[in-house]
């Protein structure tokens, strides 16, 4: 389905595409979009038009197995009913691809749910009318629910707003890469359970710096840091970067908070290597090796790329902690310095992904992703 210029060519050229059909659903009756291999360019979709005020929907695959691909769209939710949603998706065998496609809300407690999966690129302006409280409502649908933005303008939603809401429910990953952000958003509420709700933000923000990065879990976030950091360690090439983890109450050595890995190219075979990750925290005495600590993902078997697998916590659940060892370097805040590191003998040369585990509860660490090898 494409929107062309009905004086121009016949069939239709490529410049006779325009952006300006319309479809409205007027009164409380909803807008369900429903069929497979579905693709629509040019059109406004309006929900619950004519001045209505009770609930209104607009349902983009509504239905198993369906497939849509939207481009140059815009969905509409008309009504003043906060009640209003544009659901896209509704069981997990959903994919929807929207680009250059804008929303528009008339409530403040509107918003998105996603079911299956969304991949949502290349809109300016992606957000018209009323910002919503919360814009991605996480839904009791038990079914997947995996959204991938990227290069979406979301700064309309300003103070008070939150990108994704805290939610119930299974898991549901939400991915932000290279995304326009306002200053002052709630990028995430905190997932209301371990299993509720996984999102990270790649290189978005609000200013022109390209070094943006968070994860929100139910055991705590991560964000980039750039005054307490680590003298000579890592960098975006101009600004000296850390990571500040902060764990919520949730944190604990069965489910503490993991960060992204960190890469480093492994060019020995057969012989031990060592990898250190430096830290500081506010705790007074360097923090235990079972409340943060490294764990280090490697080529261990010679014959296949099956990984191995180490790291420098305590060595199980009943046993008692121990210091970390005392960090090295001069780090721009903060107080105690430390020192995570694991020895292990690889037998393939590769990447080697390290990952750092925080548990103590309520607890703020900042990490240099500068790993050392040796």
């Amino acid at each position: 389905m494409i929107c062309v210029s009905h004086s121009g060519s016949v069939p239709p050229v490529a410049a006779d595409l325009r952006a300006s059909a319309v479809v409205n659903v007027s009164g409380s009756n909803s807008l369900n979009l429903g069929s497979s291999g579905v693709y629509i360019d040019g059109v406004i979709f309006n929900s619950g038009t004519g001045g209505a005020t009770s609930p209104a929907q607009i349902n983009v695959g509504n239905g198993s197995n369906q497939t849509f691909a939207l481009k140059n769209c815009s969905l509409r939710i008309a009504t003043t009913s906060s009640a209003g949603r544009i659901n896209i998706g509704s069981l997990d065998s959903c994919y929807s691809n929207l680009e250059n496609t804008t929303m528009s809300f008339a409530n403040a407690g509107q918003g998105i749910q996603i079911v299956g999966r969304v991949i949502w690129t290349n809109t300016p302006s992606a957000l018209l009318g009323t910002m919503p409280t919360t814009l991605f409502f996480k839904g009791g649908n038990a079914d997947a629910q995996t959204l991938e933005a990227r290069g979406i303008d979301l700064s309309a939603a300003g103070s008070g707003k939150t990108i994704v809401g805290a939610g119930t429910g299974p898991t549901a990953s939400y991915s932000f890469t290279d995304c326009k952000l306002n200053a002052s958003v709630t990028l995430a509420a905190t997932p209301s359970s371990q299993g509720a709700a996984e999102i990270d933000y790649v290189r978005s923000g609000s200013s022109g710096v390209n070094y943006n990065h968070g994860r929100y879990r139910y055991s705590g976030t991560l964000s980039e840091e750039t005054t307490i950091v680590r003298t000579g360690g890592a960098s975006d090439g101009t600004t000296p970067l850390a990571w500040k983890i902060i764990t919520t109450a949730n944190a604990f050595w069965t489910l503490p908070f993991e960060t992204p890995p960190i890469a480093i190219w492994n060019d020995v075979s057969g012989s031990p290597v060592t990898a250190t990750i430096q830290g500081i925290w506010g705790g007074g005495a360097v923090p235990n090796d079972d409340d943060i600590w490294v764990e280090a993902e490697y080529l261990g078997d010679a014959s296949s790329p099956q990984a191995s697998f180490v790291n420098d916590s305590k060595a199980n659940i009943l046993a008692t902690g121990a210091g970390q060892s005392a960090g090295a370097g001069t780090w721009g805040g903060s107080t105690t310095k430390f020192a995570l590191a694991v020895t292990f003998t690889p037998q393939q040369k590769g990447w080697v992904l390290l990952r750092v585990k925080a548990a103590k509860a309520s607890s703020t660490f900042y990490i240099d992703p500068k790993v050392t090898l040796t």
